[in-house]
Parts: structure tokens; C-alpha cells; sequence
């Protein structure tokens, strides 16, 4: 299902992944800028990009979609849910923009909002979000925790990075629409914030996002 989201003056388009987008793919993961804080240690050949994108099309746990902003010819990054099987009606988020030149322009936070709306009212019925992010990756924890991510833990020496260990941060989105089921006896204050984050994200979600 492509998604297109209007945020803040700038159209961004969430559309299926091709295996026509995989040599663009190829040519920026072989950067290590791009790979600072992902599992990514080594450039990826055109072979292991197709075996990975046959393994994702095949994959009833995920789903994926590749982003491309207005005035961009090509993708620029790609945007996933995974886990998607689990009995407890989470996922995980998983997010990659490879091109520096749109970095810092709303890109992520579109692709954020549609993929909150998706998971959240549109056939996966996900009660929550789940996702890590790098300690030193400010930019991206700042995004998730604006959008209503709850951060509940820090994970220590999770990556080495530039000669250094880096912890992990650990976020967990709760969907507004189940937020009684999730808290039966109410909402500890802890999460008050975050879930009332979460409730505005997904309200902006369903006034800027448009599926087609």
C-alpha cells in the first residue's frame, strides 16, 4: 500500500520497494556514514541485495517500503515493520535514509507519522511500536520520543563505533486506540507524556497521510 504525507510543506511518498531500486540501495550502503549507526559493517553486493529482497517480499513478518520525497528521482531510504506475527500485537520499526543531502528536512518524521498511521488503523491492528536507536544518533531519538516513543531503557556497549562503545536506547510507542487495553487499571504517570505524544502524532497522521 503506497502512502503519501504532506508535513510542513514537504510531499514525501512511501511506495512498494522494487528490485529496479536495489542498485541505488547498493551504491549508498556502501558508506560507512550512512552504516554509523546500523548493523551494517562491510559494502553489499548487488547478490546480497536481491537474496535480501526476495527473503523481505517472501516475508509474512514484515513489510517495507522504500521513501522518496518530492523532487527526488530515486529513493532515498527505506522504512519497515517487522515482527509482525507476534501474538502480542507489536512490531518493530526499522528506518535507513541514505542520502545525507535530505537529511535534517522532515523526511523521517513523514515517514514516521505514516507508518504510526499504518500500523496503528490500517489492517496490522499493531497496539504498539517498538524500536532502538543509538545513543549517539540524537537526531533520530529525538524524532521517535517527539512522536510519542516512550524511552524505557538503555542498553550498554551495544556498538562499536568510531573507536568507542555506544549504548542503545529501547522505545516503545502505545496506540492511543488501544491505550485502555494495554492499561486496564489506567495509565501509570511515567508514560502520561508519551502516550499523550502518541495520541497528537497519530491525530497529525491521520490529517497528513494519504493512501493510494
Amino acid at each position: 500500500m503506497n502512502m503519501k504525507v504532506k508535513h510542513k510543506g514537504q510531499v514525501v511518498i512511501l511506495r512498494r520497494f522494487c528490485k529496479d531500486d536495489l542498485p541505488e540501495v547498493v551504491e549508498h550502503f556502501g558508506s560507512m556514514k550512512v552504516h554509523m549507526y546500523t548493523m551494517g559493517t562491510f559494502a553489499q553486493t548487488i547478490e546480497n541485495e536481491i537474496e535480501w529482497y526476495d527473503k523481505n517480499r517472501n516475508d509474512p513478518d514484515s513489510c517495507l517500503w522504500g521513501i522518496q520525497p518530492e523532487g527526488s528521482e530515486k529513493l532515498i531510504g527505506v522504512v519497515g515493520l517487522h515482527g509482525l506475527r507476534s501474538m502480542t500485537n507489536t512490531c518493530v520499526l526499522g528506518i535507513i535514509i541514505w542520502d545525507e543531502k535530505w537529511w535534517n528536512r522532515g523526511i523521517a518524521t513523514a515517514a514516521h507519522l505514516a507508518v504510526l498511521l499504518y500500523a496503528a488503523k490500517y489492517k496490522i491492528n499493531r497496539m504498539t511500536i517498538r524500536c532502538t536507536v543509538r545513543v549517539d544518533n540524537v537526531p533520530s531519538w529525538k524524532i521517535v520520543e517527539k512522536l510519542g516513543y516512550y524511552n524505557w531503557g538503555e542498553e550498554p556497549v551495544d556498538d562499536f563505533v568510531d573507536g568507542k562503545w555506544i549504548n542503545s536506547y529501547q522505545f516503545t510507542w502505545f496506540s492511543p486506540i488501544y491505550i485502555s487495553v494495554l492499561f486496564p487499571a489506567g495509565v501509570p504517570e511515567k508514560y502520561f507524556e508519551s502516550v499523550e505524544r502518541g495520541r497528537l502524532a497519530l491525530e497529525l497522521a491521520t490529517k497528513e497521510v494519504e493512501f493510494f
